[in-house]
């Protein structure tokens, strides 16, 4: 059987990834310009026409609501990340006992304790208290009963899955600078330079970038804060192939302690080193990496050759119509996977869609959407696993 630690993707290699997902991006990207100079093209024909005033100023207000997609990058330049933690801390990082989340009604009750240099990835379905939890723990939302506490000297940083922080009218460098004061201003702009935001770019409206904008200055003001507890919803939402690795890179170096929430399951594999399943009454938390969790969720227990006897192992005979039904099935569950894959993406590129980045109900939809779709290939890897060999 095939060992779980190695690449799930098996109908595509990653270089074809990152060329696929390049392309969807740019194909997001052209579309939305298009719309955009298709509105502006209205908002200058009706603006000065006394009848047409209010639809131009509507056009107009469309304009400044809509989420810009940042122009996917060819070349290998990338934002630089470094997270370096001001305090270490305890080693006690964050106790959870009995802790109840939920709003008008309990969603589950949360059990954990983390220790200094853990990443705790919280996983789960949407819409179950996944978002709820993290907003807890940084005090957003009051628990409904049982507690939490910081350890000693504990520092904590938050991403905020809807970037809603960096929504102002504020440009960029003041955005950044009335955080952080301490710096002058020809450093604030080599920061924000290391965040490939340069020249002009720094006196952009925080209003009008991009999703992927708004993320790199959310990073910048987490690396800046030098916090040893990063709680981070759903980071890599809008980041290209590269910003993901850079933002993954940055946190497998980084000396302090990581709660996160991600759908994306290479970024928990290559991150996570405990998990927290928030399912209702099924929540409960495991001290694995993702892979162990996988294991164990399945029913998979670790063999210990070394203390097995060579004689003693009984090598399964597989006959060869047993062999050619497992290569067939295979085949099938690889088609299955790479169409669920293609569907998986079709998803994605909805959240770009005004359709949906407009409405907070058909966004919660598609998010649940994309979520069984998650579970649907997860499933179908699951069995792949179970007849590839």
């Amino acid at each position: 059987m095939r060992n779980s630690s190695q690449p799930t993707a098996v109908y595509s290699s990653y270089v074809e990834q990152k060329k696929v997902q390049f392309e969807k991006q740019q194909s997001a990207y052209r579309r939305q310009q298009a719309e955009i100079e298709r509105l502006t093209a209205q908002i200058e024909k009706f603006r000065y026409k006394k009848e047409k005033a209010a639809f131009a100023q509507s056009k107009i207000k469309y304009l400044e609501r809509m989420e810009r997609i940042e122009k996917p990058r060819e070349d290998k330049h990338n934002f630089k990340l470094r997270f370096d933690p001001r305090l270490r801390g305890g080693e006690s990082v964050l106790t959870v006992d009995k802790l109840t989340i939920g709003y008008d009604k309990p969603l589950c009750t949360v059990n954990f304790n983390l220790r200094s240099g853990q990443k705790l990835a919280v996983i789960g379905p949407n819409g179950l208290g996944k978002s709820t939890l993290l907003k807890t723990l940084i005090g957003e939302v009051s628990p409904l009963s049982g507690e939490f506490m910081y350890g000693h000297q504990i520092d904590v940083a938050y991403f905020d899955q809807t970037l809603a922080e960096v929504n102002s009218d504020k440009t960029l460098l003041d955005e950044l600078w009335d955080e952080h004061p301490e710096y002058d201003h020809t450093e604030i702009r080599k920061i924000l330079g290391q965040f490939m935001f340069t020249a002009d770019d720094v006196y952009k409206s925080c209003r009008v970038l991009s999703g992927g904008e708004k993320v790199r200055l959310t990073l910048a003001k987490m690396m800046l804060s030098k916090a040893n507890l990063l709680i981070l919803d759903e980071p890599t939402n809008h980041l290209d192939i590269m910003g993901k690795e850079a933002l993954e890179a940055a946190l497998s170096e980084y000396t302090g302690t990581v709660i996160f929430v991600s759908h994306d399951r290479y970024f928990i594999q290559k991150l996570a080193t405990s998990i927290l399943y928030i399912e209702g009454e099924n929540t409960a938390y495991y001290a694995l990496n993702y892979n162990e969790y996988l294991d164990k969720k399945n029913g998979k227990t670790p063999v210990l050759v070394a203390a097995v006897k060579k004689e003693e192992i009984a090598a399964p005979v597989s006959t060869a119509k047993q062999q050619r039904e497992n290569a067939k099935k295979t085949v099938q569950l690889e088609r299955l996977i790479a169409r669920a894959e293609e569907e998986l993406e079709r998803l994605r590129e909805q959240r770009f869609d005004p359709e949906y980045y407009h409405d907070y109900q058909k966004m919660a939809q598609l998010d649940d959407q994309i979520d069984e779709k998650h579970n649907e290939i997860n499933h179908l890897l699951e069995e792949w696993e179970k007849h590839a060999g």
